[in-house]
């Protein structure tokens, strides 16, 4: 049993408890009663080190703190990363449900190919053995959110090609404080959010609760909800010994689920046009429910120069997605008729439930993907400066040992669609198509020493990753057991980044470093992990405001991706990894932050601007459509799908007396749907576009404010993807209001 293997955790934690009282009593001899006067910041510690600690980053680090995400009081996170630069997404929702984002040219899709954490902890449902992320965590309890490419990369695996992403939650207050949100706007959006928290001695606390919903923005052709519901609550509770030798213990529990009247089916090129928000009749019974639990303990000890960190942790996701999976039809897919709705014409008007299902194969297959995840484990970190010659060492070593599991078992049967679009179940056509699990055991540890001497700083690191990932997968009739796979990987990943102070307003910075995402076992003997050896070169100047640029070259001595439903992968292919061979992407992320300050205004401004290019260097055939179209002939040079050129952020405020304004431009290039050369074709394309968002907010009292934002201010109709079955649309205008209050 996988609970079985997994019994290290509760005998660590009693290790650690006990490690934790020895540490008490000792703390308590050296320094006595503590002093409430004496505290640490309480739960507030980024991984950047703040933004003071980021400009002499060698390697691209953005912080986005609190004051940056209540701007705009987005809950989407693609809107919130659109303002950082070498950030590539595909919007598929238009609510942010199912984040789609790649850093430095990876593949968007699901996430998986970055790492996602919360306040340092791996966030994935199973980042190893599954690392589609088919859970991320709130943003509307976070109080900030970092954003790593480069060097340091190695830092935060286990894929480290494009970077990670950490979500840093609500910090607990040292006074009593609390706030209660209150927002409602388009489509019955509707969202509260508070919290409360404080510390009382030595012993502090923060609760928080979420609700977030929506009736949704899409017109089905039966009617109904296209929208969603989610709630997210989470406690915080932190004890704190301070002295010579401070400790700090605290236990974050969280619960959160969703229910979303989600669908992977879009519309043909000609219905989108005519109404992009429409929905097919057939995707009526689309319903995605989730449950997701986190327990997170974590202990920090503190000295004059060591620091500490240790985190045990689990999670638990429970999915299920009810959704269209095809037609009863071994040669006809959903995907032809999006494609081609003039050849199948038959199957599009059923699709719309404009025409009644005539023969067997016009059925509609209906299941439920249903999956169950746990990702546990511990992790430690020493943190060390001392000083050596003419040299200041800033030493770090971390070890993690993890382990997750996902519990795969799908099942469908076939309904009948009626004239307007009503469906009814076929008996005896209940099945199981999927029955499987997968489970991934590792060991990760890293060494990093950040060296300071004059006006330099050399950064070098070396990663280790020790992979073992078994999938055994059932007869979906017998249940018994059919075949077990076995994949075992292990690799060493340096890093080595150098950053000067050429004056007191310019540095300079470069940086090379190995990338890995690792292979996960799919049924094929040759399949190889992806490497990659990344470098780059730039330069921040704090003359007129804060400038960084930064070029970057991923090259890729393996590119490798994995199919998924959410690309439109069937069955048969889905959770199949396949290789592309070598490969390239290079770009120039910039971005520029200034603020004009005077006696009765500020006029506070940010750019950001981001050029990619990707291409394959090899000639295969994309068998199972991982990376373009299925059976598709990728040459050498073909550009990389879901990879806009150019994407340009434009935020411009003012702050007078009570009031503040903000506005967003976002401009995104034309991108390719389907890998390819040339000029893109109008059926491969996701054309350019723009959109802009606005916010204001009036301070009435020192603690209530109102607030509106305006997402989509000119209702622009725009697309953002074909995938995984047919053309999807932006979110269109959505305009909302809202009160604050804080106590």
């Amino acid at each position: 049993m996988f609970s079985d293997k997994l019994g290290f955790v509760p005998f660590f934690v009693v290790g650690l408890l006990a490690f934790s009282c020895v540490s008490l009593i000792q703390a308590e001899e050296q320094s006595g009663e503590s002093s409430n006067n004496e505290n640490l910041e309480l739960g507030k510690i980024y991984i950047t080190g703040g933004k003071d600690e980021i400009v002499k980053k060698p390697g691209s680090a953005i912080l986005l703190d609190e004051f940056e995400l209540e701007k705009f009081e987005y809950t989407d996170i693609h809107r919130i990363l659109n303002a950082v630069p070498g950030v590539n997404l595909q919007e598929e929702d238009g609510y942010g449900l199912r984040p789609n984002i790649g850093l430095r040219g990876t593949s968007p899709e699901r996430s998986k190919k970055i790492t996602i954490m919360e306040d340092g902890v791996l966030a994935g449902p199973a980042p190893y053995s599954a690392p589609a992320a088919y859970y991320f965590p709130s943003v509307s309890r976070m109080s900030a959110v970092e954003v790593f490419k480069g060097p340091s990369t190695i830092q935060y695996g286990p894929a480290t090609v494009g970077g990670a992403i950490n979500l840093v939650s609500r910090h607990i207050p040292y006074l009593s404080e609390g706030e209660l949100d209150i927002q409602y706007g388009s489509d019955n959006y509707q969202r509260l959010n508070v919290y409360q928290g404080q510390q009382v001695g030595d012993f502090s606390y923060l609760i928080e609760g979420l609700r977030v919903s929506a009736d949704g923005f899409k017109d089905l052709d039966t009617g109904g909800d296209t929208g969603f519901v989610r709630n997210d609550v989470m406690l915080k509770s932190q004890w704190q010994i301070m002295g010579e030798t401070s400790h700090v213990f605290q236990l974050k529990l969280g619960y959160a689920d969703e229910s979303s009247d989600e669908t992977y089916l879009g519309l043909t090129k000609t219905d989108f046009n005519a109404d992009p928000y429409r929905r097919y009749a057939a995707s009526q019974l689309d319903l995605s429910e989730w449950q997701h639990t986190q327990v997170q303990f974590s202990h920090v000890m503190e000295s004059v120069d060591l620091t500490i960190s240790t985190d045990v942790y689990r999670n638990d996701f429970k999915r299920d997605w009810f959704k269209l999976n095809g037609f009863n039809s071994t040669t006809v897919s959903v995907l032809n008729v999006i494609n081609d709705p003039t050849t199948y014409s038959n199957y599009y008007d059923v699709l719309t439930g404009s025409a009644a299902s005539a023969t067997v194969s016009e059925q509609l297959r209906i299941g439920n993907n249903g999956r169950t995840y746990v990702s546990q484990g511990v992790q430690s970190r020493a943190n060390q400066s001392f000083f050596s010659e003419s040299a200041v060492h800033n030493l770090e070593v971390g070890i993690r040992l993890h382990q997750d599991k996902v519990e795969s078992l799908h099942t469908e049967q076939n309904y009948l669609v009626s004239v307007g679009g009503g469906l009814s179940v076929v008996n005896d056509t209940f099945k199981t198509t999927v029955s499987s699990e997968i489970e991934a055991n590792a060991l990760a540890f890293y060494i990093q020493d950040e060296i300071e001497f004059g006006k330099n700083i050399i950064t070098a690191g070396v990663r280790h990753e020790s992979i073992e990932t078994v999938k055994t997968t059932y007869g979906n009739i017998t249940g018994i057991l059919e075949d077990k796979e076995t994949l075992k990987q292990a690799v060493t990943l340096p890093g080595l980044g150098f950053f000067r102070e050429v004056s007191s307003e310019l540095g300079v910075l470069a940086g090379i470093y190995k990338g890995f995402t690792a292979a996960i076992p799919s049924g094929n003997t040759n399949i190889e992990p992806e490497f990659s050896t990344n470098y780059e070169l730039g330069f921040r100047y704090s003359g007129l405001g804060q400038l960084e640029v930064i070029a970057f070259v991923n090259a890729y001595e393996q590119f490798s991706g994995s199919c998924a439903f959410s690309q439109g992968c069937d069955a048969s292919t889905a959770g199949v990894q396949a290789n592309a061979g070598s490969a390239l992407v290079y770009g120039v992320e910039s971005g520029w932050r200034h603020s004009i300050q005077m006696s009765a205004y500020a006029l506070p401004m940010s750019f950001t601007y981001t050029y990619s290019k990707g291409q394959f260097n090899e000639d295969f055939t994309d068998t199972n459509g991982v990376f373009g179209e299925k059976g598709q002939d990728i040459k050498d040079g073909y550009e990389l799908a879901y990879l806009p050129v150019h994407k340009l952020n434009a935020q411009i405020g003012l702050n007078i007396e009570r009031w503040a304004f903000n506005s967003s431009v976002l401009y995104q290039g034309d991108m390719r749907t389907v890998s390819g050369e040339g000029a893109i074709p109008d059926a491969h394309k996701v054309s350019a576009y723009w959109v802009m968002d606005l916010s204001a907010t009036y301070k009435v009292l020192s603690d209530l404010e109102v607030y509106s934002t305006l997402d989509n201010v000119f209702d622009k109709a725009y697309l953002v993807s074909s995938k995984p079955y047919g053309y999807r649309p932006g979110k269109p205008l959505s305009v909302n209001f809202g009160v604050k209050y804080q106590f």
